[in-house]
């Protein structure tokens, strides 16, 4: 209550010489005693850097969840915005929040977005998050408790879920190119469940362990890094606009940190849910992604065989989708099912 008295002596000050009205602190009161309740400030021990464009609906969602879920972890938000459309909403829905929104004006790109809200961010631990999640309960206080116990984790990721709580692959080791065919979306994985590369490149089966499972790389969904390891690795590596920036920055912490995948902490994603308006568009970016991460490092002959290895791999990709096959998210096609079952009731 001594916020309210300092307060209350500071108005009727201002009152005796202002003559300020009795109805203004009457009306304040009420306020100052639910900041008052709310303890004294301090620094929080998790700041959530959500990087959005064109997603406040599910934002808002994502907002609401981690409210609901963060138990009593101190924790901060912020919203970088790389240039969306809606701006009177997304102000709003921050504003609700409490969030501090930070508006870039053009889209810089994933990894660069995050940058700019990792440098005010304030707590020890740093999470980077898309705006299409839904946090279960306990995910966050189990990833903070996880870095609390776990000193020399540089970062951490939690077990991802399809909104239909299929499990969503949650950790991948870094790429190569015998892994080509074995990624989450890959044809081969999909009519090949078993397809023992792509179990060996997915981690297939550590969703099911009770312990922290060591990996190459965690998906960049929702990584909580301890913020001194994100900056000794100088952040995101802002020449990947959208897609390898995750397995980037893991390749480049695993040198000296631990990378962690947490099956116990559990988060909900709507995979691909901004980028199905543009998938033609993101698939351009997610193979430029792939490209740069292979040939960093990587000699002028191995550079040119690569290139025309991507120049190929784009061609037949797009070629397929002239012809009416599509790129598969789970998560869409369960949207989609949703959808048929609604009309069928109408």
């Amino acid at each position: 209550m001594a916020i309210i008295r300092w307060l209350q002596r500071r108005l009727h000050v201002r009152r005796d010489s202002l003559s300020v009205n009795t109805e203004l602190w009457a009306s304040l009161t009420p306020k100052l005693q639910w900041l008052s309740s709310r303890g004294p400030a301090m620094d929080p021990k998790l700041s959530v850097v959500f990087v959005n464009y064109n997603s406040t609906d599910s934002l808002v969602r994502a907002l609401a969840s981690l409210e609901h879920t963060r138990g009593d972890v101190g924790v901060e938000v912020i919203v970088v915005d790389n240039g969306s459309d809606d701006q009177a909403s997304l102000r709003m829905a921050c504003g609700n929040a409490g969030a501090r929104l930070v508006e870039l004006g053009r889209n810089l790109g994933y990894g660069a977005a995050a940058n700019r809200g990792a440098r005010l961010a304030r707590a020890r631990y740093l999470a980077v998050a898309n705006p299409d999640v839904e946090f279960l309960p306990e995910a966050v206080s189990a990833l903070v408790r996880f870095l609390d116990e776990y000193e020399h984790a540089g970062v951490v990721g939690p077990r991802l879920e399809y909104p239909d709580g299929t499990f969503h692959p949650s950790a991948r080791r870094l790429p190569r190119l015998r892994y080509v065919l074995a990624g989450r979306r890959s044809l081969l994985s999909r009519i090949w469940p078993g397809y023992p590369q792509a179990r060996k490149f997915l981690y297939l089966g550590a969703e099911d362990t009770r312990e922290p499972v060591k990996v190459e790389a965690v998906v960049g969904t929702f990584m909580v890094f301890r913020h001194q390891a994100f900056d000794e690795v100088g952040g995101f590596d802002e020449r990947f606009f959208m897609f390898a920036e995750d397995v980037d920055i893991c390749r480049r912490l695993g040198r000296n940190w631990g990378v962690y995948f947490l099956p116990q902490a559990r988060v909900v994603h709507a995979v691909g849910a901004s980028r199905r308006r543009a998938q033609r568009l993101s698939e351009f970016h997610r193979l430029r992604s792939h490209r740069l991460f292979f040939i960093d490092g990587a000699g002028y002959g191995r550079r040119i065989l690569l290139d025309l290895l991507f120049v190929a791999y784009t061609a037949a990709l797009f070629a397929a989708q002239t012809i009416g096959i599509q790129e598969y998210e789970h998560s869409w096609r369960q949207g989609k099912r949703r959808l048929q079952a609604t009309e069928s009731r109408k």
